[in-house]
């Protein structure tokens, strides 16, 4: 079992983590919406599209995440061995077979990602008055 100050140490690793990133998207959003309001708002709406296609999948994929959900979800499991083992591990390393199969995977959701896109334009162009349909 982790003792008090890995649990600890683990947990500030992870808000500093998640602090960051929140930081990180803020900046980023209040850059966007401060250059192009309308922009701005088009580009939120593709960002659920990738929540939803890609983003969402891939998190689904993670092993280290899902360790951590089920050690928190048994009350006999150690979650801080799970959490300070999530946020220790290295780099991702794959073998040939194990790469060619993450490539298959990242390639499917940019698919999917790209059908939603060409879905949700075709129905706005559809839903544009007066433009380019005179008769």
């Amino acid at each position: 079992m982790v003792d008090d100050a890995e649990a600890r140490d683990a947990v500030r690793q992870l808000m500093k983590r998640s602090e960051f990133i929140a930081a990180q998207g803020l900046a980023m959003a209040y850059v966007l919406a401060k250059r192009d309001k309308q922009e701005y708002a088009r580009l939120l709406e593709d960002a659920e599209i990738a929540l939803k296609t890609v983003v969402q999948p891939m998190n689904d994929a993670d092993g280290g995440s899902s360790e951590v959900y089920a050690s928190l979800d048994d009350p006999r499991a150690d979650w801080t061995k799970a959490l300070v083992t999530m946020l220790n591990r290295g780099p991702i390393v794959f073998t040939g077979e194990q790469a060619i199969e993450q490539f298959k995977f990242m390639q499917s959701l940019e698919e999917r990602f790209d059908a939603e896109m060409k879905d949700r334009n075709e129905r706005d162009d559809d839903e544009e008055p007066g433009i380019g349909k005179r008769g």
